[in-house]
């Protein structure tokens, strides 16, 4: 197959692609209205659920989500929810924390490099701290949104952070795997898969990403 590239097109002309071996792994459009160049993110609830459905349904897939209501819709659609966790950060919006979830697919947190201790002050986890560990990954994670902290001219409205992308990956596939994101946006994901050692594929309709995203990679 062909891969380790971007590809300017809907991704549902390239379902056969989407091979079982495959993780899916994406941030898709939330049908919030949101400003995208070239996508109407305001599609009615059957057109959205099986965007949805043509995009993750029988893969192990692990999927971005805003709280409400992509999370209850996803949860009609799809089955075998493996494992959650809350991505919070500071934000002026309403919201702020989304959802990463693992369908057909478990991470796993032990090999994630870790995260800084909840509790440092306790006695054996500042010893833990003076010897240069850190905890294993838990659920929750405070990393922020890259439009609070990016001074970088990228197109595209709400892009993840790579510190993120970059987790995820590392948790959840083994070098060689390969990554498809069928929602690419500005292509961060589709950077760490490569940065990673990671076989990739992405798809992005708005000429503007798309382009962005070549740069990218």
């Amino acid at each position: 197959m062909d891969m380790n590239k971007i590809i300017n097109d809907d991704f549902r002309n390239h379902l056969d692609r989407f091979t079982q071996d495959a993780f899916i792994f994406s941030d898709p459009p939330y049908n919030q209205k949101y400003h995208y160049s070239d996508y109407l993110d305001n599609l009615n609830i059957d057109e959205y659920g099986q965007l949805l459905l043509d995009a993750f349904s029988g893969h192990k897939s692990i999927i971005i989500l805003y709280p409400e209501p992509t999370i209850n819709i996803l949860g009609k659609l799809l089955d075998n929810l493996q494992e959650t966790v809350s991505w919070v950060y500071n934000s002026n919006t309403a919201k702020q924390h989304r959802l990463i979830t693992w369908w057909n697919c478990k991470p796993d947190f032990r090999s994630g490099g870790g995260q800084p201790y909840k509790n440092p002050t306790d006695k054996r986890i500042a010893k833990r701290i003076a010897e240069g560990k850190q905890a294993r990954l838990y659920d929750w994670w405070e990393i922020n949104q890259v439009k609070n902290v990016s001074k970088k001219d990228n197109p595209h409205p709400c892009p993840i952070p790579y510190e993120l992308a970059k987790r995820v990956i590392e948790i959840s596939t083994k070098p060689n795997d390969l990554i498809i994101d069928p929602f690419a946006g500005s292509g961060t994901i589709l950077k760490a898969a490569k940065d990673l050692g990671r076989k990739y594929l992405g798809f992005e309709i708005d000429k503007n990403y798309y382009n962005y995203c070549i740069t990218n990679l």
